[in-house]
């Protein structure tokens, strides 16, 4: 997991009102929770915290709030607006970098497959997994290279291969990623219809 820097301030006023004026001076409320210690309502600007959400969920974010105190926090969650888009609340949740922590990491398919220029077709079954691990040990994603595989090839989730400091937690049987042949569909069809000869008026057949 990289490392990101954030500013905040501690939120005096709260509710709807003070919430729109958060909003029209371009800043975000947040919370900030965890590791037994009280609660703290914040306010991001908006910009920054988009920034952040734009390096990914698993950031290590270095939160430096209005009085100089250092939190070191990873964002649990936001909303977003149904229809503009524009974020409406965050949560941080705050962590030790000596203490392990669990994280879905995303998995990227990197690679062209010898099979698929015989043509065959990628199945991708599933896009991350879960693991335990200390903050900065925690990979940012698993590259998956598939440029070994034929038709009917699977890779799984023991596949990937990661140092002693990381444990799988999702089922390692699960598959990733496997080869498989297109389906072509046949249309059958039915027996042709007779030919039906009309009878010429005043003609023969």
């Amino acid at each position: 997991m990289h490392q990101v820097e954030l500013n905040a301030s501690i939120r005096g006023k709260k509710g709807k009102e003070a919430n729109k004026k958060l909003k029209a001076n371009g800043a975000v409320p947040a919370i900030l929770y965890g590791r037994e210690k009280e609660n703290i309502s914040l306010t991001v600007n908006a910009k920054e915290l988009a920034r952040v959400i734009s390096e990914g969920e698993n950031a290590i974010i270095s939160m430096t709030l209005t009085d100089n105190m250092q939190e070191t926090v990873v964002l649990k969650d936001w909303q977003l607006h149904p229809y503009n888009g524009t974020i409406l609340h965050a949560d941080f949740y705050r962590i030790s970098l000596e203490e392990s922590i669990v994280a879905k990491v995303p998995l990227e398919i990197v690679g062209t497959a010898p099979g698929q220029k015989t043509g065959g077709i990628l199945d991708i079954h599933l896009r991350e997994i879960e693991i335990r691990a200390l903050p900065l040990q925690a990979p940012d994603k698993f590259e998956i290279n598939v440029s070994h595989l034929e038709i009917g090839d699977i890779i799984h989730v023991r596949d990937i291969q990661m140092g002693e400091e990381i444990e799988i937690l999702s089922d390692t049987e699960l598959v990733i990623v496997t080869l498989i042949v297109p389906v072509v569909e046949v249309v059958e069809q039915g027996p042709a219809e007779p030919e039906i000869v009309k009878k010429k008026k005043g003609g023969k057949k």
